[in-house]
């Protein structure tokens, strides 16, 4: 069951309604393979630069503010490779958080001084 794909329709859905102009970029970091054939996916797409842990949607707003959201729904967690990408993100001087509702988006956006 997809628990989370609802949840980041709706925050996609909002942030291109909220910021019109943005770049709202899904970054697909599962492979829905099985098998034999998923490792030889996996080893391509990360091959081609998928970074394991990237958060979810990338937010380029107008003024070269970029923004990054991972997405959980419920109590579900971050995985360790989510936490890694998620601090080196921010030590680099960009903003990402974890969220779970479109409440969540705005307050991290409240917080970060983006209107």
């Amino acid at each position: 069951m997809d628990r989370e794909g609802p949840v980041q329709r709706q925050i996609l859905s909002h942030l291109r309604q909220r910021f019109p102009l943005a770049v709202v970029h899904h970054s697909a970091n599962e492979i829905p393979l099985k098998g034999r054939d998923v490792a030889r996916a996996i080893a391509k797409a990360k091959f081609n630069g998928m970074v394991p842990g990237f958060p979810d949607l990338a937010c380029h707003l107008p003024g070269g503010v970029s923004v990054f959201f991972e997405v959980k729904a419920g109590k579900n967690g971050t995985s360790p490779a989510q936490d890694d990408v998620l601090a080196r993100l921010q030590t680099l001087g960009h903003r990402a958080a974890v969220v779970r509702s479109v409440a969540d988006v705005d307050e991290a956006l409240t917080q970060w001084g983006i209107a």
